[in-house]
């Protein structure tokens, strides 16, 4: 085939130095990720990505994952040459393995639907779904550059009279700028299984002097698979602290793995970061790596959301990790005081400093001496231990001079009773071990 002939040579030198690279288990989750922030999600609450950093490391593995897929699956190199906008949308998901077995094994639904508005067209180019999530991928285009354009207020609705219980929505880039055609994806997922297929998507694309709103009607035709399940029922000790690991559901589009902790433990859990799928040859599934990577229903209850290896059959599988981020549960809070512009209470290792307000945004420095991409902070209240709803947060800077900058939006924080206190949701402390559970 034209790909595999074109790349053949490069691919086989990407393959002799991947081979060749001793890559420990408890960092290639690092490498592969690096440069992409996570965020955590909680029910009913909307999720868009914010801004991402990318490492050259990280580039170079997902380009050699890309190669490698298309060696091993011809029929997937076909997708690419032959079907007009396919390599659009393998651009989007080429990091997530579990996407790009369901366009492998024929399980991507071509859509096609526009509209057009005042000189801006939105297509739903295709779906993925599932029982438990469905995948929009888009294309927004105009005559002219697409200036400060934005995606606001999505919304997914039936027409047939079939419930859509929605828990949360990923919205892709919200902001396009200087291209005449950007696309994307809105991943939406659902607390019930998903039964509708008569549907509709508004989107409100905004900008400068402009605001349209789109409504585009479209129909689900293939069939939709079931989960697999599995009972696990496996408790691990680590470094004195006790995880359950209940189930595991495998959809088309992720793995959901169902975790508690024990209420007695001394530590938060926040993050298993390096928490992945194995199969009898060593091949993995890491963790959702731009998107919702996982549901916290209380602090020592969890669903962690990984791909998904649905359409392959191995004869073992097995959960594998070795580090989980971690924090004693009485430095769970980062506290503030806004009006001294003091930082009142942090975990041990002393990472934030030079706190400051600029307008409505909280922004500290971030050190670490090693790359670090998860945001830190999850609810945000006040001095009367009051909810503060925020909407933006964002991460970014010099990593590689040893710190980056890290913020959240505030409404009206002048304003705000002190001291305010922002729970974390990940930080560079962790507890290590070797766990390997069996799932078949």
């Amino acid at each position: 085939m034209a790909v595999i002939s074109m790349y053949e040579k490069e691919e086989e030198q990407l393959k002799s130095m991947y081979e060749n690279v001793q890559v420990p288990l408890d960092s290639l989750d690092e490498a592969i990720f690096a440069g992409f922030q996570k965020a955590k999600s909680e029910e009913k609450r909307k999720f868009r990505r914010k801004r991402w950093l990318f490492t050259l490391a990280a580039a170079a593995i997902i380009l050699l994952g890309f190669f490698t897929s298309i060696r091993l699956s011809p029929a997937f190199a076909n997708y690419i040459t032959i079907i007009p906008g396919m390599e659009k949308l393998v651009d989007l998901i080429r990091d997530d393995k579990g996407k790009l077995l369901a366009v492998e094994n024929d399980y991507y639904e071509k859509i096609d639907v526009s509209q057009e508005k005042n000189g801006i067209k939105l297509t739903i180019d295709g779906a993925i779904a599932d029982e438990n999530g469905l995948v929009l991928f888009y294309t927004i285009e105009s005559k002219e550059k697409l200036e400060g354009l934005r995606n606001e207020n999505v919304r997914l609705e039936s027409l047939d009279g079939k419930k859509l219980d929605i828990g949360t929505i990923s919205m892709g880039s919200s902001l396009f700028r200087g291209e005449t055609s950007h696309s994307d994806m809105f991943e939406f997922y659902f607390q019930s299984p998903l039964a509708a297929k008569n549907l509709e998507l508004k989107v409100s694309v905004e900008g400068t002097n402009l605001k349209e709103q789109f409504t585009l009607k479209f129909d689900l035709t293939k069939e939709i698979q079931e989960k697999k399940s599995y009972a696990l029922n496996k408790t691990i000790t680590i470094e004195g602290q006790k995880i359950s690991f209940s189930e595991a559901d495998v959809y088309p589009l992720r793995a959901a793995i169902h975790v508690k902790m024990d209420p007695h433990n001394t530590k938060r859990i926040l993050s298993f970061e390096d928490l992945r799928l194995v199969d009898e040859n060593g091949e993995m599934w890491n963790k959702i790596s731009d998107g919702v990577v996982a549901s916290h229903i209380s602090p020592d209850e969890m669903i962690i959301y990984l791909q998904s290896n649905y359409f392959r059959e191995p004869k073992k599988l097995y959960l594998v990790l070795n580090k989980i981020q971690a924090v004693d549960k009485d430095e769970v809070n980062v506290v503030v005081d806004t009006k001294k512009l003091q930082i009142l209470k942090q975990p041990k290792g002393g990472h934030l400093s030079d706190l400051r307000v600029e307008g409505n945004d909280l922004i500290f420095n971030f050190h670490i001496e090693k790359e670090f991409n998860s945001f830190l902070f999850t609810t945000i209240k006040d001095g009367n231990g009051k909810q503060i709803e925020s909407n933006t947060s964002f991460m970014g800077g010099r990593m590689e001079k040893g710190y980056a900058e890290i913020g959240v939006n505030i409404p009206d924080i002048k304003n705000q009773p002190n001291p305010i206190s922002l729970e974390l949701t990940a930080y560079p402390s962790w507890i290590k071990g070797n766990e390997k559970i069996k799932i078949k």
